[in-house]
């Protein structure tokens, strides 16, 4: 079976490879040669008038001794001649005399030892004409002399008896008894529109070859590919921006609903913090179970209020105006310890340019948490290196409190971790300031380029 199934393969090759050898017959026979050699003339030169190796020195049936006298005798006519074979001495005695030459000599003896044809060397001194059609085909100047323009593997292919030869893009065709050039602006467009490429053998895989020749099927047309290449790609694009304009869309909206959830949240809860400073100032005519829940009234109003404010400031981080100021470090972190019953250390009193009130709603929010999810005391440790001002907020809470995967995760938007914490990672950002998160016990360092105020604003 497999025998059969390789049998129907080899000739389906064999069939398609015929016809591309077809295909370029057709073709050629549309198209005009350039030159046309008979087959005739060629086969009347010797081989040795075709042989590309004729035009060197015949080193392996002349003594180099021989060949140097020759040469030399050559160029001045004079010179020992001793080792030189009789035949040519006798040649160059009737070249240097002005003789002549028995009339099948150079029928006989084509190929000179030095190397190009007899005919040549006889000719040197004496009028173009004599000895014309025993000259070798790179010697010639008539139509034969075109064989001169191949290649050394084209001439040897001719003597084998190839019937193809191809030549810097030119074809040459033996048919009908006559070798036709055809240049390749003659036949290429042609064999192209049937379908064959054509290649010099041994450059590619070849579907057929024919002598010199390589052929295969022209392939397909690469434009439609390329046409739908470019139309997945302007889709694609299309699709990412339609994407990102419907996702800007929707942050836009759930910020305009946040937005207003705050602003009309302010209303209510500032009349219920109303409410509860009435109740607060009431609270001994209150009875015991009333007491108890003014206590969480209250916790919860605060805790409104809060959230209002962080929200505010967390809507108002997308049009950051850093407003740097220059800030005595020491008297702004005491304010900061004060509010919420902190310690704080310094390594170095110093007057700097600081966003202070961004920095000090980010220091607000993770004192904050610390109150939350620690225990006291609370210390705010404070660094400057001259260039970067590190601020770290301790407490014993622990790691698991604040979520850390959640802190650390690009575009959470404050997801799982505290919109106080969502504040911090932003106004830093816009800052250029980085958060950082360890433990235990938890410290989240913050980290922001600052400098020393000039003297003037320290005095202002």
């Amino acid at each position: 079976m497999m025998l059969r199934l390789c049998c129907c393969l080899l000739i389906c090759h064999a069939a398609w490879a015929g016809e591309l050898s077809s295909r370029l017959d057709a073709a050629l026979a549309e198209s005009r040669p350039a030159q046309s050699l008979a087959l005739t003339r060629i086969q009347s030169l010797d081989e040795g008038l075709i042989a590309p190796e004729s035009l060197q020195p015949a080193w392996s049936r002349y003594g180099l001794r021989a060949l140097r006298q020759l040469a030399a005798h050559e160029r001045g006519c004079e010179g020992d001649l001793s080792a030189v074979p009789p035949l040519w001495r006798d040649f160059e005695g009737r070249r240097c005399a002005d003789g002549r030459l028995p009339a099948d000599w150079l029928r006989l003896h084509p190929v000179h030892p030095l190397g190009g044809s007899s005919a040549a060397h006889w000719r040197q001194g004496r009028p173009l004409g004599e000895a014309a059609d025993w000259l070798h085909v790179r010697e010639r100047a008539d139509d034969l002399g075109l064989l001169g323009a191949l290649s050394d593997d084209n001439l040897d292919a001719l003597l084998a008896g190839a019937r193809w030869l191809w030549q810097d893009g030119a074809l040459w065709r033996l048919r009908d008894g006559h070798w036709r050039l055809y240049p390749a602006a003659a036949w290429r467009e042609r064999a192209e529109a049937a379908g064959v490429s054509v290649s010099a053998a041994g450059t590619s895989a070849c579907a057929e070859r024919m002598d010199g020749l390589c052929l295969n099927p022209t392939p397909a047309p690469a434009w439609p590919w390329r046409v739908v290449l470019a139309g997945l790609a302007g889709l694609a694009l299309a699709g990412g921006g339609w994407l990102a304009w419907q996702r800007r869309r929707l942050e836009r909206e759930r910020r305009f609903a946040l937005q207003m959830l705050t602003h009309e949240l302010r209303t209510p809860i500032a009349g219920l913090a109303g409410v509860v400073e009435g109740l607060r100032r009431d609270f001994d005519r209150l009875p015991d179970s009333a007491q108890d829940h003014f206590g969480h009234l209250a916790g919860g109003v605060s805790r409104l209020r809060q959230l209002a404010e962080a929200s505010r400031h967390y809507l108002s981080a997308d049009r950051l105006d850093e407003g740097r100021q220059a800030v005595r470090l020491a008297e702004w972190l005491d304010a900061v310890a004060e509010r919420h019953q902190a310690a704080f250390c310094l390594n170095e009193d110093a007057t700097l340019l600081l966003p202070a009130y961004w920095l000090g709603l980010c220091l607000d929010n993770l004192l904050a948490n610390a109150r939350r999810h620690g225990r006291p005391p609370w210390r705010v440790l404070a660094d400057w290196d001259g260039r970067r001002l590190t601020l770290t907020v301790c407490d014993g809470g622990r790691l698991s409190d604040y979520r850390l995967r959640r802190l650390t995760r690009r575009g959470s938007g404050g997801e799982g971790m505290g919109l106080g914490l969502a504040i911090v990672l932003r106004v830093l950002a816009r800052l250029g300031g980085r958060l950082r998160l360890s433990g235990p016990p938890t410290s989240f360092s913050l980290q922001l380029p600052v400098k020393r105020a000039p003297r003037q604003d320290h005095l202002a």
